[in-house]
């Protein structure tokens, strides 16, 4: 029984590095914060990770493309304010994100700010951004 329970305990620490390589952030460029106003297309509020689709168009230049967000999990939102209603389809917004290294359009939330100037997540002051210029 002891042999047992060893080998499952062997098992079960050989199967933990896969599941924090999936929590690297390395895919984002952390040097970078990339600025999208525009419209919210989906708000995906689950578990591992939450996502926001959005067209818009980043840093002020190029056309409307979608951009999909990586957020983090419900409990941690909901510590910021962000519930499962707080963002809806066709709602106006400014996202901040870490833009994925590969030059694919997403990357991972920093900030979002609504028309009423209330920011979810970091400060954009915490990045060098004045809020009121962010206000979509």
């Amino acid at each position: 029984m002891k042999r047992l329970i060893a080998g499952l305990l062997l098992i079960g620490s050989l199967a933990g590095p896969p599941a924090w390589a999936h929590h690297s952030f390395a895919m984002f460029d952390s040097t970078k914060v990339t600025v999208i106003k525009g419209t919210i297309l989906s708000w995906t509020y689950m578990n591992p990770h939450s996502w926001l689709s959005v067209v818009g168009i980043a840093d002020g230049a190029g056309s409307p493309k979608r951009w999909d967000v990586e957020a983090t999990s419900p409990s941690t939102l909901a510590r910021i304010g962000v519930l499962s209603g707080t963002l809806k389809a066709g709602d106006k917004v400014t996202v901040g994100i870490r833009p994925l290294r590969d030059g694919s359009p997403g990357g991972a939330w920093v900030f979002v700010v609504t028309t009423d100037g209330k920011v979810y997540g970091a400060q954009p002051s915490s990045v060098g951004l004045n809020v009121e210029t962010l206000k979509p």
